[in-house]
């Protein structure tokens, strides 16, 4: 199995990716394959970036880019990841990452794990091994870190290989959650309506995250999506960075409730607290753990996602997802007039980078019904 780190994308930052390369060189990896997929031209400002590739053995490959753009530039996202992976074999585990957000440091941690073959999903069979990841919003199902990861090629192009489907149905979908749909949402009914009302981040603003808590803690839908990708990270997923503190993470999750370790600043190991968006960043595989297993302390939503959990995290999981459907998008309509209440027309997702053309704020189908 050869190992591979693949960098796509804008250079942004040349000395910080030079920094980056000379970690990498300094690691001694003899056989690592290193990519720069990016776009044609893109190298010309870079010649010193050019040069020290050429003496690391590293492969630069580039294409002209599309002509259209996505929210986080998701296009552009897929095209580099999907030109990278084409020089690699299916079987080759691949860190991928980006050149202006890359450390050498995850490389190395990357160097110490191997690809554990996985079970069939409870939910359906996702990717073959599991897919590490660094990241990811706890109270905002599918907003898994979409810059590093780490994975089998041959799981990796399944992310490349993104629909323009969500992006048309789900309003205020993120970049992130797009990406990640791609390998995990297929014909799950519980994702499908969780993203038709999706609501995004909201920067800066307390009041109306404070009522958005207060609506999502009380959804039974969040709820069965909290469960659902809690099922699908432990089946499917795993993450970069080791647990040193394991234990001691569990057991002091144990004391606060689930609506605790979703929202509220918490001194807490492997837990980040966004202060603009009000809401937490798991970066632990042990507080994943903690929502999967219910190893939280007693709340409305705590027992919400318990109930979902029992009835979905079992080896019928997929069969009562299905049975659901009807359930599901009524949890959907009855969420979406709520989220109508807050005016969420300016939540991050819902624009491109300024300069580039916006895409138009979605609907979702449920609020039109329910108006």
């Amino acid at each position: 199995m050869r190992r591979a780190v693949l960098i796509n994308g804008l250079i942004r930052t040349p000395e910080r990716f030079l920094t980056f390369l000379d970690g990498v060189a300094r690691l001694g990896v003899p056989d690592l394959v290193l990519i720069l997929s990016t776009w044609t031209g893109e190298m010309n400002a870079y010649p010193e970036i050019r040069a020290r590739l050429s003496r690391m053995g590293g492969i630069l490959v580039e294409q002209t880019p599309p002509d259209l753009f996505l929210p986080g530039h998701m296009l552009h996202q897929a095209l580099t990841l999907d030109l990278g992976l084409s020089l690699l074999d299916d079987g080759d585990f691949v860190f991928k990452a980006r050149p202006d957000i890359c450390n050498h440091w995850d490389v190395l941690e990357f160097m110490a794990h191997a690809p554990e073959r996985l079970p069939p999903g409870r939910l359906g069979p996702r990717f073959g091994h599991r897919v590490l990841n660094v990241g990811m919003f706890g109270a905002h199902p599918l907003y898994i870190n979409d810059i590093i990861f780490a994975g089998l090629a041959g799981d990796l192009r399944r992310l490349a290989q993104i629909s323009f489907l969500p992006g048309v149905k789900y309003p205020r979908i993120a970049p992130e959650q797009w990406l990640w749909s791609a390998g995990l949402l297929a014909g799950n009914a519980v994702l499908d309506a969780w993203l038709s009302v999706n609501p995004g981040l909201i920067f800066n603003d307390p009041p109306r995250n404070a009522r958005l808590r207060q609506i999502l803690a009380a959804s039974p839908l969040f709820a069965k999506a909290l469960a659902v990708q809690a099922i699908l990270t432990r089946d499917c997923l795993g993450f970069l960075h080791p647990d040193p503190h394991r234990d001691d993470i569990l057991d002091r999750a144990s004391r606060h409730t689930l609506d605790a370790l979703l929202w509220d600043p918490l001194d807490l190991p492997g837990i980040d607290h966004l202060k603009p968006a009000q809401l937490n960043t798991f970066v632990s595989a042990a507080l994943t753990d903690a929502l999967h297993d219910g190893l939280h302390r007693s709340s409305d939503l705590g027992e919400l996602v318990r109930a979902a959990m029992q009835r979905y995290g079992g080896p019928d999981g997929a069969r009562w997802i299905s049975q659901d459907r009807n359930l599901l998008q009524q949890d959907a309509a009855k969420l979406a007039t709520q989220l109508a209440e807050i005016d969420l027309s300016d939540t991050r997702p819902m624009h491109d980078h300024p300069g580039h053309r916006q895409r138009p704020h979605g609907a979702s189908a449920w609020r039109v019904m329910s108006a």
